[in-house]
């Protein structure tokens, strides 16, 4: 029981590491796909990450030493299907009751064994929609990788296998899967269906959040400083100042007015709408107050300082210092539009398709086509 403890506890130590790797990859699918990220889909996810790491671990810790491995006599696989029943006959003759049988080590590795499992099937039928048949196959393969994980001695890092390759272990394994399938109505009674999960989450990201934006502008950002730093390093980084003006235009104001969209905008299902009939010209003023203004406008201010009036230096300080107020208050929940969209009228606007019928599932709308209503799918049906 130690063992599995540490082997828990282990888990439970890395996983924080692990989550913080996978926290911006899932982030970016799910405003892909749904434009928002509930909590408890969060939830789901990430506690599905961690019992899969849990149980890697218990199968593979603790871990020998080489020297330990090398003499350990040479596992023999185990290919006889059932023979574990045979160990139960020989463990039950040899114990003197119920309770000191069931204290015996293949009562409890075969327990362990169907314990290790049942949650996997109940993930796979309660957040993952899968048949009975299909939870089978998923709990049988995953066991199949356990299983070959200690027979390759954990893909060669060891000399030889430091634990036994068992088909018993396959069949229970599998079992214990099935089990997690059959229990999971009683299980998940009071936790949301999926697809209420699903439709929550496109009821919410019809509306653009500011996490949303911020995780759009930060992956903006990583493909411009890397596209910089490429740029850079043509020119031996002997000038800095014209490649980011430069830079800025293109893929911050050119690309964005004939587009709706920078690439971070188009990952997380965002694009830039106005309200003026000359829509294209508000969004190049939109996106020039934003980025020369600004974001990268203290840069090339601080650059080009000794040209600049000192009236107009002390209204650029001010405009900037409460530019970064407005957007540090909506980190906190402020509903007003910041200072750059009230200016020129514009607004981010979700591009994830959903409608709001009950007899239809949420889907996504590969065109871009935002705010459907009831109304307008009926019109469509009749045209």
């Amino acid at each position: 029981m130690e063992v599995y403890l540490e082997s828990i506890k282990t888990a439970f130590l890395i996983f924080p590491f692990l989550a913080f790797l996978i926290t911006l990859p899932y982030l970016l699918l799910q405003y892909h796909k749904y434009g928002s990220v509930p909590l408890i889909r969060s939830s789901i996810v990430y506690t599905f990450i961690l019992y899969l790491l849990t149980a890697y671990f218990l199968v593979i810790l603790p871990l020998p030493s080489k020297e330990e491995v090398l003499m350990m006599p040479t596992k023999i696989p185990q290919l006889i299907p059932f023979d574990f029943i045979g160990d139960f006959v020989e463990a039950f003759k040899e114990t003197s009751g119920v309770l000191s049988f069931l204290k015996s080590p293949i009562v409890y590795t075969t327990l362990f064994n169907i314990a290790i499992t049942i949650p996997f099937g109940i993930y796979l039928r309660y957040y993952f929609k899968k048949k009975w048949y299909t939870t089978i196959i998923y709990t049988f393969l995953l066991s199949l990788y356990f299983e070959i994980t200690q027979l390759t001695g954990l893909y060669g890092l060891y000399p030889k296998a430091y634990r036994l390759f068992d088909v018993d272990d396959l069949i229970i394994n599998t079992l214990g899967g099935l089990i997690g399938y059959l229990i999971t109505p009683i299980v998940t009674i009071f936790l949301p269906d999926r697809d209420k999960i699903d439709k929550l989450s496109y009821k919410r990201g019809k509306v653009v959040s500011i996490y949303r934006r911020f995780l759009a502008f930060l992956i903006d950002i990583f493909i411009f400083a890397t596209i910089m730093f490429i740029i850079l390093a043509l020119l031996n980084f002997n000038d800095f100042v014209l490649p980011l003006i430069i830079m800025t235009a293109i893929y911050y104001v050119i690309l964005p007015t004939i587009t709706s969209h920078t690439l971070g905008k188009y990952l997380v299902k965002i694009k830039l709408e106005s309200k003026n009939k000359h829509k294209h010209l508000s969004i190049f003023i939109r996106q020039v107050i934003l980025y020369f203004g600004i974001v990268f406008g203290p840069i090339i201010f601080i650059e080009l300082n000794q040209y600049i009036n000192g009236l107009i230096t002390l209204f650029y300080i001010l405009f900037t210092i409460y530019a970064y107020f407005e957007i540090f208050l909506k980190f906190f929940g402020r509903k007003k539009t910041l200072i750059y969209e009230r200016l020129t009228k514009t607004e981010n606007i979700s591009t994830v398709y959903y409608i709001d019928d009950e007899e239809n599932e949420p889907s996504q709308d590969t065109k871009s086509v935002i705010n459907y209503n009831k109304e307008e799918v009926k019109d469509e049906s009749r045209d």
